[in-house]
């Protein structure tokens, strides 16, 4: 199981060599988020050489979305924006990425494993990976900046200004309980409120691309990342003034929205060996936070 990461700045973070077997040297990365039982991983790559490797399939779910800089897949060039996704035991073409690229990659129910491939390991693929759904699963080559903006689909009374670009619906059908993963780029205009307290059925991460959004855990600002297991409350937010706040979203299922107004946090007791007084006051289920977001502001939060 992942922790729950909320809120982690990328540059306060320490550089590891990227788990990208079978492919070349000059590549490092910085954990956003790991899951040390299944291998699932969430994580930012800096590419200091020009780097490629071989067509073949991963073990896992795999997800790209380059933050600057190129890369090739097959005969398709990425730039800033570029997203590909691959289901386990999907061959993906040979991949080439220039020097200096920054690439966000995501593994899904499996560790890096890479096997060197023309043909796709069968039994993952007839199942469409590891994914929710029972399609085959496909290759997904999406470019964002080539995609119009559209409308909140996770409709809400204050989110209607919200505008996403959903760059991966796993296909679920009805009788899997529309339980697949989503992925998309979403966006907050200037200004933008809402002043509820949400949950959700499902997992939500998200990395903050631009601009910058307030919310009872901390300022979202570019380069900063949270991943919220299912069923913890957060809100209110206020996008920045300029800009907004744009954001790259993964969910493991629909993103539904359980709202909460007038809500109260109470803490009861009776302190036994320390001074309430002159000690900062205690929550519990206090997530990984990194020093960059700064230390948590109990008694504002």
């Amino acid at each position: 199981m992942r922790p729950h990461v909320e809120l982690i700045q990328q540059s306060d973070l320490c550089w590891h060599a990227a788990e990208l077997p079978k492919g070349g040297l000059g590549a490092k990365q910085r954990n956003l988020s790991y899951d040390e039982e299944d291998g699932s991983a969430s994580m930012r790559v800096l590419f200091d050489k020009a780097w490629s490797r071989p067509g073949g399939y991963h073990e896992a779910d795999t997800e790209w979305y380059v933050e600057e800089g190129r890369m090739r897949i097959g005969d398709r060039y990425l730039e800033k924006g570029g997203y590909w996704r691959a289901p386990a035991g999907l061959a993906v073409p040979k991949i080439e990425v220039e020097a200096g690229t920054v690439i966000l990659i995501f593994r899904e129910y499996g560790d890096w494993g890479f096997s060197v491939s023309r043909k796709n390991r069968t039994k993952y693929v007839s199942r469409g990976g590891n994914t929710a759904s029972k399609a085959q699963g496909e290759l997904t080559i999406v470019d964002t900046h080539r995609m119009e903006w559209m409308p909140n689909a996770y409709e809400g009374d204050t989110q209607r200004f919200l505008k996403l670009k959903l760059l991966y619906l796993d296909p679920a059908s009805p009788d899997d309980n529309n339980t697949g993963f989503v992925t998309m780029v979403a966006w907050a205009p200037p200004g933008w409120s809402d002043n509820r307290l949400v949950h959700h059925p499902v997992f939500e991460e998200a990395y903050s691309l631009e601009g910058d959004l307030d919310y009872n855990f901390g300022a979202l600002d570019p380069g900063t990342y949270f991943f919220r297991p299912a069923m913890v409350k957060h809100g209110h937010f206020v996008s920045g003034q300029e800009r907004g706040w744009t954001g790259f979203f993964r969910l493991d299922g629909s993103l539904v929205n359980w709202i909460t107004t007038e809500s109260q946090v109470v803490v009861l007791g009776n302190a036994i060996n320390y001074d309430p007084e002159t000690q900062a006051p205690v929550i519990s289920g206090i997530p990984v936070r990194s020093k960059t977001t700064g230390p948590w502001d109990l008694d504002g939060q």
